[in-house]
């Protein structure tokens, strides 16, 4: 029988979170600005309006604009799924374009080390379930 929550390896889990969005700076480059999401104030993401949708498949093998693309937006729908707290944690962490510190993030947030090490965790495991319905989640 499945388990519906089965036990999380949260280790692997946020490892491969941290995978993933450590490369969301690279897809947004890839992708080219006009694709990536506009951030609001409450952290929410939203996808810019597009004239043709993605760009058009060409012949190459690989098209990696298309599928950097098709990835952010994957992102962009799994981080809609999160608290404002969790995105906020998140986007200071791996989407800011102006790449800071752990340590600027925690004293922007005004917590300790410890506290800001829990919080990310947490939002990690939680962006794990939100991506593509579970995709990320490893099992114990």
């Amino acid at each position: 029988m499945m388990l519906l929550f089965p036990e999380i390896d949260r280790k692997k889990t946020k490892k491969r979170v941290h995978g993933l969005l450590n490369k969301y700076r690279t897809l947004v480059r890839i992708a080219g600005e006009k694709h990536s999401p506009k951030v609001t104030t409450t952290y929410t993401f939203e996808m810019r309006k597009m004239d043709g949708e993605f760009s058009q498949k060409s012949e190459q093998p690989v098209d990696r604009k298309y599928l950097a693309e098709v990835e952010l937006v994957k992102i962009t729908e799994a981080m809609n799924q999160l608290d404002e707290y969790d995105r906020q944690l998140l986007y200071d962490k791996y989407m800011d374009r102006n790449f800071t510190t752990n340590i600027a993030i925690y004293m922007k947030h005004h917590m300790s080390e410890s506290k800001f090490y829990r919080e990310l965790d947490k939002a990690m495991i939680r962006f794990a379930e939100a991506y593509e319905s579970g995709k990320l989640l490893m099992e114990k």
